[in-house]
């Protein structure tokens, strides 16, 4: 028999063989002993018999320890070379393994991964393998030899991976998108929380192995294979492809989905990398973003009817107005210039409140809305290309813009259409002042209707009523008890009160707490006095030293012939007519005055 030592201060072999296999297997020997010390493996040798662990001097080095520090006399020293040295946390489980391994002899090999203590005060991961040894004649020989492996960086490796793998996991978990990947044969083998919930599915395994065709048994499964499996033959990606889908509920969804090809080392597509990106609030809010605007161009088509049924109906009205007062002019006949004037004053009164009607219709067409939506959209353009892609970015930021300037177009137009019927509007007021002033020499104010000043006052609010509440002002009237009847045109001084009373609704300021037009009619002195007050912006007495002088306005677009009409109007029904204003900030009064008489008021009754 011979015996082989680990170290050099035992026998390296005791046989009773030639001296020359003796140098054989003596040279072997030591190659052997080379090799383990040129591979930093620690060798053991451990007898069951005797507790005894025989090690090497690797064995030590790789704890940073001498060998010289242990007793190798033979005797059982286990605790002392072994397990003291053992990590406190793997302990158990070492000592465990090992101790089984000695009570139950096989040809099977002993292998354990353990922490044990350097000498520096850190732990080195050891990988131990070991198996009995058997004489030649098969029988166990109670000793176990083994080696000593330092794996201490691969171990950190592993742990590094691993550690990597559960934060990688985390992530896509964690990520609104779905996300998965697929083999070669297009079956899932990864898939987030996302992309399980987008199938409908509960877990993960419920996916794992399935192929689209089986996960979706319709043409959505069948698009989604032919896609995978498109991928896996060509090589080549599908970048931000919608894809429709709808939910085990029935509800639809948009994915812009992206599949990326994965090769191995030789080339070849073993794997297919899937992103979902969720865009259905986007595709909703393109759908909103289309149907806005067909309501906006419908809008737009039925405000540009509305202008040129305006131009046409002011077109009627032009030639008709001539044709009538050159037949009137013509005949001579102070009858039918009256009459003619009579039916022009009334169709302007039904044309301004026409002009009332758009203009509503005009503050209620926001462009400002559209151009913000333009604006935000353009300044979030980065963000929707990060999100849809460059092309569509861009569609989308010239498709809201394209919708502003239409809009506002539009709006423009309607509003330069308006312009030009109040400026029309006031150049018939002109003509018909002129008129009046043919009609009164030939003796028309001898022919006036009797009228009622009450009626007037509530025909004028009936008219401004909406306008005043839209922009929270509050009309007050008090009428002290008594007759208002008097000889005088009905519409002419119906057009008066409603200049004054739009004078005050326009010079109010809208930001103010309290906002108020009193109306105050009373009988006195034998006249009728009509007082107009409001707490608009007021005016000083250079200013209103010009109200009555043809052609000034204090408006951006006023014609200066609203007062010195009025005045005109109230002066042919032998009144006055006058305002007046604490100055800037402190409002306005208009104070007219008109005749009357028991006649007319006899009359009346």
């Amino acid at each position: 028999m011979i015996d082989i030592a680990l170290n050099g201060s035992q026998q390296v072999v005791n046989a009773s063989n030639s001296p020359e296999v003796i140098e054989e297997l003596t040279k072997t020997i030591e190659t052997y002993r080379e090799l383990m010390v040129a591979s930093d493996i620690g060798a053991w040798e451990y007898f069951t018999e005797t507790g005894f662990l025989n090690c090497n001097e690797e064995y030590f080095l790789l704890l940073g320890r001498s060998i010289n520090e242990f007793d190798d006399s033979g005797k059982g020293n286990l605790n002392e070379t072994w397990t003291n040295l053992l990590h406190p946390e793997d302990r158990e489980m070492a000592a465990t393994r090992f101790e089984e391994y000695v009570n139950n002899p096989t040809d099977k090999i002993y292998e354990s991964f353990f922490r044990m203590a350097h000498a520096n005060g850190n732990w080195v991961w050891i990988w131990s393998r070991g198996r009995y040894v058997n004489s030649r004649q098969g029988n166990n020989s109670k000793r176990i030899i083994g080696t000593h492996t330092d794996v201490t960086a691969s171990k950190k490796v592993e742990e590094q991976l691993q550690l990597e793998k559960i934060l990688l996991r985390t992530l896509i978990d964690n990520l609104p998108d779905a996300i998965y990947i697929k083999d070669a044969a297009g079956r899932k083998i990864v898939a987030n929380i996302a992309d399980v919930a987008n199938i409908g599915a509960q877990s993960e395994a419920d996916v794992i192995g399935k192929t689209d065709l089986e996960l979706f048994n319709n043409e959505i499964g069948l698009r989604g294979y032919q896609d995978d499996l498109n991928v896996i033959e060509a090589g080549k990606a599908i970048v931000n492809k919608e894809e429709l889908f709808f939910d085990k509920a029935g509800n639809k969804h948009w994915l812009l989905t992206s599949k990326v090809p994965v090769r191995n080392e030789m080339g070849q597509v073993e794997r297919i990398l899937g992103i979902g990106h969720n865009i259905t609030e986007r595709k909703k809010s393109e759908e909103a973003l289309n149907k806005l605007n067909e309501e906006l161009n419908l809008q737009s088509e039925e405000l540009r009817r509305q202008a040129q049924d305006l131009k046409l109906a002011n077109a009627q009205l032009i030639s008709q107005k001539e044709q009538e007062l050159e037949k009137a002019i013509a005949q001579g006949k102070f009858e039918i210039a009256s009459e003619v004037l009579h039916d022009i004053g009334n169709a302007l009164v039904g044309f301004g409140s026409y002009l009332n009607r758009i203009n509503r219709v005009m503050d209620r067409y926001n462009v400002d809305t559209i151009k913000s939506l333009a604006l935000f959209i353009k300044s979030q353009q980065s963000a929707l290309e990060r999100a849809i892609g460059a092309d569509k970015a861009n569609a989308l930021v010239s498709l809201t813009d394209s919708i502003y300037k239409s809009q506002a177009e539009n709006k423009g137009e309607i509003s330069t259409a308006v312009t030009e019927l109040l400026n029309i509007l006031s150049h018939i007021q002109d003509i018909l002042s002129i008129q009046r002033q043919f009609v009164k020499g030939h003796g028309g104010s001898h022919d006036r209707k009797m009228v009622n000043l009450v009626n007037i006052i509530d025909d004028c609010k009936a008219m401004l009523l909406a306008s005043a509440d839209k922009k929270g002002i509050q009309l007050k009237i008090a009428i002290a008890p008594g007759e208002y009847v008097l000889k005088g045109d009905h519409t002419k001084l119906m057009q008066v009160i409603l200049n004054v009373l739009k004078n005050s609704i326009e010079a109010i300021d809208l930001e103010k707490d309290e906002k108020t037009i009193e109306i105050n009619l009373s009988n006195a002195n034998g006249f009728f006095e009509l007082r107009m007050a409001d707490n608009g912006k007021g005016f000083d007495a250079e200013t209103g030293n010009k109200f009555f002088k043809r052609g000034f306005t204090t408006k951006e677009s006023g014609t200066g012939l609203g007062l010195y009409n009025c005045k005109s109007i109230i002066d042919s029904h032998d009144g006055s007519f006058q305002i007046q204003s604490d100055g800037p900030g402190l409002g306005a009064v208009t104070a007219i005055k008109l005749p009357c008489n028991s006649v007319a008021i006899q009359a009346a009754s």
